[in-house]
């Protein structure tokens, strides 16, 4: 096994460990100093997504396929699919998925209302 593949696993290993809040920590970072690894601070795990990747592209085209609308209808439609989404995190990713569908021409926005593009 490659010094790079155990020093990865014992890297992960400690991770674990730390975020979990389990025990022989002392252990795995007894192993890396002696291998002479660097080792960083863990950062708190990140947060699990509130919507899979595409869920808000549906959402919007769900909201503009009865018709024009502005953004803050769409950005409420969308908070109405997912509880645990705060509104100001809706309003953000509305805002950069109808941006992202401009460039790719699925929408405009026209006199301050979004509509699909036939």
């Amino acid at each position: 096994m490659l010094d790079k593949s155990i020093n990865g696993a014992l890297l992960a290993l400690r991770k674990q460990i730390i975020r979990g809040k389990q025990d022989g920590l002392e252990h795995v970072e007894a192993l890396l100093t002696m291998r002479g690894v660097h080792m960083r601070a863990v950062l708190p795990a990140k947060r699990a997504c509130a919507a899979g990747r595409g869920h808000s592209r549906a959402w919007i085209l769900d909201a503009l396929r009865d018709g024009p609308k502005r953004r803050r209808d769409i950005v409420r439609h969308v908070a109405s699919q997912r509880d645990d989404i705060p509104h100001e995190i809706a309003y953000r990713r509305v805002d950069q998925c109808l941006w992202k569908m401009r460039k790719t021409g699925l929408v405009r926005r026209e006199d301050g209302v979004w509509k699909l593009v036939p």
